[in-house]
């Protein structure tokens, strides 16, 4: 193939690798949202990263997931769409009591957050 030619090929298929990235970006991590026995219970995927560089914050009736990482291949770079950092603000579908404890276990890649909902009671049946 003809130099110049080659040389915008590979420029071009760099731009649609960083295009895709800022996409899967925006649309990563995938979430599933419950609520189980009075607490909205959020698991995220989060494959790759690192427990330490997994971040949860509570915020105005809203969950804020952050994480980061550094991706060093060896060898040259053929494709690549795995995103280096990730943020997800989820909006709670119900108040939060924020006076009790909110828990985040990472583990196998899958965040979970158990956030105790305000207003929920379980009722024992007999």
């Amino acid at each position: 193939m003809y130099g110049p030619l080659r040389f915008y090929t590979q420029e071009f298929m760099k731009s649609i690798s960083d295009r895709g990235k800022e996409v899967l970006s925006f649309l990563y991590p995938a979430i599933t949202m419950y609520e189980d026995a009075g607490e909205i219970i959020i698991e995220a995927d989060l494959p790759g990263f690192d427990k330490k560089e997994v971040k949860v914050r509570l915020e105005n009736n809203a969950v804020i997931i952050s994480a980061s990482r550094k991706i060093e291949p060896s060898g040259t770079i053929l494709f690549n769409q795995r995103p280096d950092s990730v943020y997800k603000r989820i909006r709670l579908p119900y108040e939060v009591d924020s006076a009790l404890e909110v828990a985040a276990k990472y583990q196998n890649g899958v965040l979970t957050v158990r956030i105790p909902a305000k207003g929920f009671t379980t009722v024992k049946v007999e």
